[in-house]
C-alpha cells in the first residue's frame, strides 16, 4: 500500500511539473521569443520522454518466480512507438494548437484535458506493463483517444494559421494517413491491406471536411476527429471478430448524434 501511495506521488510530481511548464510554454507564446518559446517547449516534451523512460525502466523487467532470480524483460523495440513516440507527437500537437490559439480560456482549457489524457495514460501504461506480453485492450483504447484528439489539435492549428482550403485538405488527409498508420502498428494490423484502407480512409476524413469549409472555426475540426473516430471505431469492431451488420451501428449513430448537436450549438 505505501509503495503505490509512492507511485502515486511519482506520478503527481511528473504530471505537476509538465503542467507548470507547458502553461509557462503558453503564457511565453504571448510574451516571449519565439527562440524561448521552443526551448521551453522542447523541456516539456524531454520530461515526457524522461517521465515514460522512468516508468519503463522500472516495470519492463520482473522475475519469472519468486523461487527463481531469472528475469523476464519487456521488448523496448516493440513498445518503443507506443510508449515514447506516439505520446511525443501527441505533445507536440498540443504546443502547436497552444502557438496558433489566441483564445486564453480554450487554451487553459485544451491544455488541462490533454495533462488529464496523459495521466491517465501512465497510470494504463503500468497496468499494461504487468501484462506484459500484450498491451493491455484498456491501454489501446487511450492510444486510440489520443490519436483523435491529435488529429483534432492539429486541425484547429491548421485553421488558426491561416491555410488556404486545398493546403488545409492536403494537410488533413497526411495527418489522418500517420494517425491510421499508428493505430494499425498499435493493433498489429500493419500490413499491404490495412495501409491500402488507411489511404482510403484517409481521403475520407479530408472529404468529410469539405461541405463545412465555411462553417465555423470550431466546427471543422469537430467533423474531422468524428469521421476519423468512426473510421477507428469501425475497424476495433472488426479486429474483435465481430460481422453482424447490427456490430457496426453504434458508432454510426454515435456519431449521426454528435454531427447533429454540433449543428444545433
Amino acid at each position: 500500500m505505501k509503495n503505490e501511495k509512492i507511485e502515486i506521488k511519482n506520478e503527481l510530481l511528473y504530471l505537476f511539473l509538465l503542467v507548470l511548464i507547458t502553461e509557462i510554454f503558453f503564457d511565453s507564446v504571448f510574451s516571449a521569443k519565439l527562440s524561448t518559446s521552443i526551448i521551453i517547449g522542447l523541456v516539456g516534451f524531454l520530461l515526457l520522454e524522461v517521465w515514460f523512460a522512468v516508468t519503463f525502466d522500472q516495470y519492463s523487467k520482473k522475475k519469472i518466480s519468486k523461487y527463481s532470480n531469472v528475469l523476464m524483460k519487456i521488448s523496448l523495440k516493440k513498445r518503443f512507438f507506443s510508449y515514447f513516440i506516439l505520446p511525443g507527437i501527441f505533445y507536440l500537437s498540443l504546443l502547436v494548437f497552444l502557438f496558433y490559439n489566441r483564445n486564453i480560456l480554450l487554451g487553459h482549457f485544451v491544455l488541462g484535458m490533454c495533462m488529464i489524457l496523459l495521466l491517465v495514460l501512465f497510470l494504463n501504461v503500468k497496468s499494461s506493463m504487468r501484462k506484459f506480453y500484450t498491451i493491455h485492450i484498456a491501454t489501446k483504447a487511450i492510444f486510440d483517444f489520443m490519436c483523435i484528439t491529435t488529429l483534432y489539435l492539429l486541425l484547429n492549428a491548421f485553421l488558426r494559421i491561416g491555410f488556404s482550403m486545398i493546403e488545409f485538405l492536403l494537410l488533413s488527409f497526411t495527418s489522418s494517413f500517420i494517425l491510421y498508420l499508428f493505430v494499425l502498428k498499435l493493433h498489429d494490423r500493419f500490413g499491404g491491406l490495412e495501409i491500402l484502407f488507411a489511404f482510403a480512409s484517409s481521403i475520407f476524413v479530408s472529404a468529410s471536411l469539405v461541405p463545412f469549409w465555411n462553417r465555423s472555426i470550431f466546427m471543422l475540426p469537430a467533423v474531422g476527429a468524428l469521421s476519423f473516430y468512426l473510421i477507428i471505431s469501425l475497424w476495433n469492431i472488426r479486429f474483435s471478430g465481430k460481422v453482424k451488420l447490427s456490430d457496426y451501428l453504434a458508432p454510426v449513430l454515435y456519431v449521426l448524434f454528435a454531427l447533429a448537436l454540433i449543428f444545433t450549438i
